[in-house]
């Protein structure tokens, strides 16, 4: 994924983590238009949450989950990556990068 002229590596499990957490965090946090890593939290927590929510049937995460991630710091979210909480599907939160288009890597 090039970012900034750049490429930027990632993991998949590495990244969908980290956007867990950012989940987590935004959530607690219970700031209005908060952002972390280029991402605003309560766009990410909006969206994302019932495709990574434990017991979710849902096929694929939304176009506004992935919008919501678009020009995401990967990077940066990897910071976060060990935060997940109870109630989270870490298997469905890792599916979000390849599902959204955003491809692989490691952090």
């Amino acid at each position: 994924m090039a970012m900034a002229g750049r490429k930027v590596t990632t993991s998949n499990a590495g990244v969908a983590a980290a956007l867990v957490a950012l989940l987590v965090v935004a959530a607690a946090s219970g700031a209005a238009g908060y952002h972390v890593c280029n991402v605003d939290t309560d766009s990410l927590v909006n969206n994302c949450r019932s495709y990574c929510a434990v017991g979710s049937n849902e096929a694929s995460p939304s176009g506004a989950c992935c919008g919501a991630v678009r020009g995401a710091n990967f990077k940066c979210l990897c910071k976060y990556k060990g935060l997940l909480p109870k109630g989270i599907d870490a298997n469905r939160a890792m599916q979000i990068p390849a599902k959204c288009g955003y491809g692989a890597a490691s952090c």
